[in-house]
């Protein structure tokens, strides 16, 4: 249940921050804007204020806005209020704005929560799993447990951790850690690794790479989100065309694809962790949302700015029956990514691959 209203409450914001970048950006050039839902399905509530129906919809996932002459017009339409007001009569560039706005939001609401996260949470050396048949399980760790110190010296960071670990490999060690009940030592000795050679006692750290995390000065926190999205976006950008290169393997492309199940299990156990965590995942699902929004599929925004750029170059719009075509193309691309996203979500969910 936690895990279901995690994913609602992180689905709806995502979906809802692209749409309202949309409607304020209509709104700011003068397309008039004939819904703003919150859901999908049957209207609960509707209410109209300054030209504009917003309604609330029965299922509470994403929302959607709808423009008037978004498809340019249409036989048997009636005509708008003020015809100058329709998407399609707008100048190319407000028509550009307008597109663009969505995935612009997405960016702008990553950097929001990034800042936070930077400027508020605080990230705790905290076991998130105790390996089966491990020496961490027989010493009595726990999903949770706080790591404080190794032998006397205190922990607050994966490395120091891991460094202990190397250093006293063959010896017991005394770990203090910090649960509800209280601060309790327990007694460990290291194994070895087979793969790696290295000393290890069987937990997975949660969020290893942030431990030790403290919280930043506001402004430091904003140059810091601002450099992770920058980052991020670079990262995906690259790893898109070596897709589209071939230099990715097949086999990485297939674990690193996710569908919609594959991402509400990371939003439940981003939330299994914390509001931090969750608060993180939320922030790079923005960036893939908005980056997958600017791909140039029909259907997409980046499809409505490739038509939009066709339009500048050729000095008119594409025909509505070639527009139509692209979108269903579109469309049926996008069904059939879903469908095999989810199909490997399945397969990693069977198989216990996380």
């Amino acid at each position: 249940m936690n895990s279901l209203l995690a994913f609602a409450v992180v689905f709806l914001t995502l979906v809802l921050f692209h749409e309202l970048g949309h409607f304020l950006a209509a709104k700011a050039v003068g397309v008039a804007v004939q819904e703003f839902a919150v859901g999908f399905g049957p209207a609960l509530a509707r209410v109209r204020w300054r030209g504009t129906v917003y309604s609330l919809r029965l299922f509470p996932l994403g929302g959607f806005v709808r423009l008037a002459g978004m498809e340019g017009p249409q036989e048997g339409e009636e005509p708008a209020a003020e015809p100058a007001r329709m998407f399609h009569r707008r100048p190319l560039w407000q028509r550009v704005v307008t597109i663009a706005a969505g995935p612009a939001m997405n960016f702008l609401l990553a950097v929001v929560l990034l800042t936070g996260f930077h400027a508020l949470a605080t990230m705790p050396l905290q076991v998130a799993e105790v390996i089966p048949g491990s020496p961490a399980e027989a010493a009595g760790f726990r999903a949770g447990d706080r790591i404080l110190a190794v032998n006397g010296h205190p922990v607050t960071r994966f490395e120091e951790f891991t460094g202990l670990l190397q250093s006293h490999r063959d010896e017991p060690l005394a770990i203090r850690v910090r649960r509800q009940a209280g601060e309790v030592v327990l007694h460990v000795r290291p194994t070895t690794d087979e793969e790696t050679g290295r000393a290890i006692i069987g937990v997975r750290v949660a969020g290893w790479y942030l431990s030790g995390k403290e919280r930043d000065p506001l402004p430091v926190a904003f140059a810091k989100a601002v450099g992770d999205v920058a980052r991020w976006t670079w990262s995906l950008l690259a790893w898109l065309g070596r897709i589209v290169t071939g230099i990715t393997p097949a086999e990485e492309v297939r674990d690193s694809v996710s569908g919609p199940i594959g991402i509400f299990v990371g939003v439940g156990e981003s939330a299994r962790h914390g509001l931090a965590y969750l608060v993180l995942f939320a922030a790079v699902l923005n960036v893939n949302l908005a980056l997958l929004n600017l791909l140039p599929i029909p259907v997409l925004d980046g499809g409505w700015l490739l038509f939009l750029t066709l339009e500048a170059i050729r000095g008119r719009p594409l025909a509505p029956e070639h527009r139509g075509l692209a979108h269903f193309l579109g469309l049926s691309l996008l069904l059939a990514l879903v469908v095999f996203a989810t199909y490997l979500d399945l397969q990693r969910l069977l198989n216990g691959a996380p």
